[in-house]
C-alpha cells in the first residue's frame, strides 16, 4: 500500500472516531491541501502532497498525523 493510501485510511479512521461527517471534512482537507483526496492502490506516492494533505488535517482535524 502506498503512503497516500495509508493517510487517507488514517485520516478516514480519524474522521470516524470523531463523528464527523467524512466528504465534508475530506473536501474540506483536499481544499485547504489543493490535493483532490481521491487514492488508489496505483497512485504513486508524492512528498509534498502527502506534507500539504499532513499540514490541511492537522489544522482541520486538530491532530497530528
Amino acid at each position: 500500500m502506498g503512503q497516500l493510501l495509508e493517510l487517507s485510511k488514517k485520516i478516514d479512521d480519524i474522521i470516524s472516531e470523531k463523528g464527523l461527517d467524512r466528504l465534508t471534512t475530506r473536501g474540506k482537507i483536499g481544499l485547504k491541501s489543493g490535493v483532490l483526496m481521491a487514492f488508489n492502490d496505483n497512485t504513486p506516492d508524492d512528498a509534498e502532497k502527502i506534507q500539504k494533505i499532513k499540514e490541511a488535517s492537522k489544522e482541520i482535524l486538530g491532530v497530528a498525523i
